[in-house]
């Protein structure tokens, strides 16, 4: 039922809204498979998704509330074959049957044929169909397909505030969710608020971005017969990381290697008192696999484990380092100002991040970044942009690539779902929340682990794209034994070393 479209890699397809109507239009058009063929798949493996869920369906109750278009005409698919699995079924509409056309009336008249009952909200819901929504086992929503890019009005809207108050049954979502824009993820009102999304032939971005991410909840791609030869000659913007494509990024550890072998990092940070966040940098590049480690400041050396060294930067830069990390616990005074401009000259690649990122925004400098790493979370990469955190948070995918843009960098914006961007690469979208990392540090960590895993060899997109997945399963492992809170940033780098094992050995 399932069909996962990968790249060479093994990086999951991502399309737009745009993308992916173009990918049916070829399927359809081009090659001649009926419209109607791929509805009937659809419906099919969206209602064998949702008997799977409920343990398989016999006796249960479904209410599927179908729109006036082709998702409509998906939703009575749906309708007829939780039927078929033993439920009751319910349409409940927003269009009359005699007001559809194509394939969406085709599916709708054989509803009906079959007997089943269709309530048309024509005047708005009723009280019935209140009563049976709240009653049910499964809502579907079929009303709005991925074209949708305005707020929803008159019954649709009634049945979805109707739907979401529902107390009880799984709430499924037909390819996206009615209310939430398929390409950028932003929810228009009333949003259909989703357990489970059955969305078909390929991911949609906006179901991995928020707020779409929240509001589709579980997502499952359900297989209709798109040849993967037309998905590839479309193309897809964007890719999701799996386990299996990180996992081939691990650098080799071969036996015969010695601490020079696994390179040097050096970390630029932790002045006027915020050692905490050069030595968080610091500890999370040897525990990712750095072999040396020699931490940069403008004073004697503070406090630090005895694995890592120590540079009085007021000396220049150290020579050893292949890669520098700039800019946790930097400041913004002239010293933290001088070592900036002090990396920036020096040549080697860097990782930037913190307080590196707010001086280059403030010195309008972004440009500088071009060829080396830059890790800002929402409210920098509002400050780099010239926005606000805001306007990142609502198009996190196109505020990635504006930044690439600006910068010429491997961009990672970091957040709940993380995005890896670079000059001429799709973006690439990690999305599994680890609440854990919402705690200080945690950035620290990432940004010495990124540079930890270029100090091995990594090219800065696959250190970035490894550093990311490694530092959020390494948070989520953490997390378990202290339900996703109280975390602390030195824990979470500690168990770095595990989440790279679990990349090569499996996962348990």
């Amino acid at each position: 039922m399932s069909v996962v479209h990968a790249d060479e890699r093994g990086f999951e397809l991502i399309g737009t809204a745009a993308e992916v109507r173009e990918m049916d239009r070829r399927t359809i058009e081009g090659l001649g498979v009926p419209g109607r063929v791929l509805m009937e798949l659809a419906g099919a493996g969206t209602a064998e998704l949702i008997a799977r869920r409920l343990g398989g369906g016999a006796g249960g109750k479904a209410v599927v509330l179908c729109g006036g278009g082709n998702n409509g005409g998906d939703g009575y698919v749906i309708a007829r074959h939780l039927v078929d699995h033993g439920m009751s079924a319910r349409c409940v509409a927003t269009t009359d049957v005699a007001d559809l056309s194509g394939d969406a009336r085709a599916n709708a008249d054989l509803w009906v044929a079959l007997g089943g009952e269709v309530r048309v909200a024509t005047k708005g819901a009723t009280a019935a169909m209140r009563n049976w929504l709240g009653h049910a086992n499964v809502v579907v929503d079929a009303l709005f397909g991925t074209g949708l890019s305005r707020d929803i009005t008159g019954p649709a809207a009634e049945l979805i505030a109707m739907a979401n108050e529902a107390r009880h049954g799984l709430k499924v979502a037909v390819d996206v969710p009615s209310g939430v824009d398929a390409t950028t993820g932003a929810a228009y009102e009333p949003a259909f608020q989703a357990d489970l999304t059955a969305t078909f032939g390929v991911l949609k971005a906006g179901l991995l971005t928020s707020p779409g991410a929240e509001l589709a909840g579980e997502v499952a791609v359900v297989g209709i017969a798109m040849p993967r030869s037309v998905v590839h000659e479309v193309g897809a913007t964007y890719r999701r990381a799996t386990p299996a494509a990180i996992g081939g990024l691990v650098p080799p550890r071969p036996g015969s290697g010695h601490k020079g072998t696994f390179g040097h990092v050096g970390v630029i940070g932790g002045f006027a008192g915020k050692d905490g966040a050069g030595r968080l940098a610091s500890r999370a590049a040897l525990r990712i696999g750095a072999g040396l480690v020699t931490w940069c400041t403008p004073a004697s050396a503070p406090e630090r484990e005895p694995e890592i060294m120590h540079h009085d930067v007021r000396e220049g830069l150290p020579e050893r380092p292949t890669v520098l990390v700039v800019g946790p616990g930097l400041g913004l005074d002239d010293a933290a100002r001088e070592a900036l401009d002090l990396a920036l000259a020096d040549g080697r690649p860097l990782v930037l991040d913190a307080d590196a990122l707010n001086a280059l925004a403030a010195r309008d400098m972004a440009a500088n970044a071009e060829g080396h790493v830059v890790t800002p979370h929402p409210a920098e990469a509002g400050r780099l942009l010239g926005s606000s955190a805001k306007e990142v948070e609502a198009d996190r995918l196109s505020a990635a690539e504006a930044l690439v843009g600006l910068t010429r960098a491997v961009v990672v914006l970091k957040g709940a779902r993380t995005i890896v961007a670079a000059p001429g690469e799709p973006a690439v979208l990690f999305e599994r929340p680890a609440p854990a990392l919402a705690a200080g540090g945690t950035g620290d960590v990432l940004a010495g682990a990124i540079a930890g895993l270029m100090a091995q060899g990594l090219a800065p997109r696959d250190a970035a794209l490894l550093a990311v997945f490694c530092h959020a399963e390494a948070g989520r492992a953490t997390g378990l034994d202290q339900a996703d809170r109280g975390v602390l940033a030195s824990e979470v780098a500690d168990a770095l070393p595990a989440a790279m094992a679990h990349l090569t050995t499996g996962w348990t």
